[in-house]
């Protein structure tokens, strides 16, 4: 078994670990809707969801999966409880029959002001 370790910019933590052996486990560090310049997308809970996924989705595509499908866990930081809903639409919507087990936990707030932050676990089989 190896561990490989990927950090996308200077940071404290990994972005993603990769445990390889009969297939690959990733460990999505939590991630923020931030644009390619590091800064936070502008808009609702809805639309930062979807640049968490969309972050996730790359992080997976990079390690040699397919993409969201391959992801088994995602937990939620959410500061407002209201928003559980919006976030929950995108879901279903990204995911489809491929939906990930799932933990959503309402945070007294978050970095740079984000509204939502989302960690992922997927696995690659025979990668």
């Amino acid at each position: 078994m190896t561990i490989d370790r990927t950090r996308t910019n200077e940071t404290s933590y990994s972005d993603l670990v990769a445990v390889r052996g009969t297939g690959t486990w990733l460990y999505i560090a939590g991630q923020l809707a931030f644009d390619d310049s590091r800064r936070l997308i502008e808009g609702d809970v809805a639309a930062q969801t979807h640049r968490c996924l969309d972050l996730i989705h790359d992080l997976v595509v990079g390690a040699g999966g397919a993409g969201l499908s391959d992801v088994v866990a995602i937990t939620v930081y959410l500061l407002r409880l209201e928003d559980y809903e919006a976030f929950d639409d995108v879901r279903a919507e990204r995911f489809r029959e491929n939906r990930p087990a799932s933990a959503a936990v309402k945070v007294a707030g978050l970095l740079f002001d984000a509204q939502i932050e989302i960690s992922a676990v997927a696995f690659l089989a025979n990668v």
